[in-house]
């Protein structure tokens, strides 16, 4: 998960950050309510033994929507409450399941939720301890336990949550502190349970102390991967690219990825960047580049960009070199119109000592402003 810790940047660099948009409206009466239900969570303290894959399904009883809460905490790092949505059930099915890396930032297509995060005082934004003020919030104890909530969307850093996120946290909240107070009872619940067999609570939730008997577990499957559409160029573009000239024997490695430090702002608010490299394989020439935002699906970025480091680089390949298979679909009817062999590998290495090389210089730079 991306922390929001605001980043220290010089006078002179702050000046030019393009300004934050303002956080969407929340009633006051909805906040008051959120925040009581934040501190029942806070006062159970289930990351004292509970793990994140013991996590719980909910059922929107007006939606139908299926959602994935849990608490993150045990290792003592970051105490919070997750709630996957849409997107974000692929993902954290797949963490359950071992079968993605949490260190691999384009993970961040994957990351829809909303977090409620316990933090220390100095790490909530001004916006954050507004809304604390204006509900004479005074947090139990020291330290990380300071309310902050945020809204997570793929491509996009977290973010102020709307009414509707705080209306659906409101009602999540209480049924997720539920649970973990039945867990503490009953600590073997996952015992013997596959990883992504998961606990459903009933709709509606009973008028009694929940039992073991109250759940319904469910083994539930990976959905369908999204965002990896073939692209379909324009017809201008289209008409551009083939009066390039064509390079015979000339290979190329191409990725459009994230990076570290490779955010900017987009509407007033943080989004990640995907960055696109086409690369000579044999002399590791970078022979087009470009940027795309987050908020774009990764395939069509990842189209977008391509045509454009073919325009940079003025000539067609005979060969192209992808990273797996992730963005084989989504590129394979472009060079099949283009005439180019679309090759996925399992290393790419003149691309990714660029790409190295780009990360290290835009950190070196400094991140992108409150993140």
């Amino acid at each position: 998960m991306t922390r929001n810790v605001p980043a220290k940047q010089p006078r002179a660099q702050e000046e030019l950050m393009p300004k934050l948009a303002p956080p969407p409206p929340v009633a006051p009466e909805t906040w008051r309510a959120l925040l009581v239900a934040a501190a029942e969570l806070a006062a159970l303290k289930p990351w004292t033994f509970a793990y994140d894959s013991n996590p719980v399904g909910l059922v929107d009883p007006a939606t139908g929507e299926t959602r994935i809460g849990h608490v993150l905490g045990n290792a003592g790092e970051v105490f919070a409450a997750v709630f996957y949505r849409r997107a974000g059930l692929r993902w954290i099915l797949a963490m359950l399941g071992e079968l993605s890396d949490p260190e691999d930032l384009n993970n961040a297509d994957g990351m829809d939720c909303l977090k409620l995060e316990f933090v220390p005082k100095r790490e909530l934004w001004k916006e954050d301890l507004a809304v604390l003020q204006a509900a004479a919030f005074k947090p139990a104890g020291k330290g990380a336990v300071w309310p902050q909530f945020r809204s997570a969307t793929p491509g996009w850093h977290p973010w102020h949550i709307t009414q509707a996120e705080a209306d659906q946290l409101f009602a999540d909240l209480p049924r997720l502190t539920t649970f973990y107070r039945l867990f503490e009872q009953h600590p073997d619940l996952f015992d013997d349970r596959d990883a992504t067999e998961i606990p459903f609570l009933p709709v509606p939730m009973p008028d009694r102390p929940l039992t073991p008997k109250d759940l319904d577990w469910r083994p539930l499957l990976l959905p369908p991967l999204t965002g990896f559409e073939p692209f379909q160029p324009s017809g201008a573009d289209l008409e551009k690219l083939r009066a390039l000239k064509r390079e015979p024997g000339l290979a190329c490695e191409f990725d459009c990825t994230m990076l570290p430090g490779g955010s900017f702002v987009e509407d007033g608010r943080p989004c990640f960047g995907r960055f696109a490299l086409l690369v000579e394989k044999r002399r590791g020439l970078v022979i087009g580049m470009d940027v795309a935002s987050g908020a774009l699906t990764p395939g069509e970025a990842a189209g977008r960009t391509l045509v454009k480091a073919l325009t940079m680089g003025k000539s067609l390949p005979e060969k192209i070199f992808i990273s797996g298979s992730r963005l084989q679909p989504v590129l394979q009817p472009l060079c099949d119109e283009l005439r180019i062999q679309l090759q996925p590998a399992s290393s790419l290495p003149a691309l990714e000592e660029a790409v190295e090389s780009l990360g290290q210089h835009m950190l070196a730079a400094g991140g992108p402003h409150r993140l």
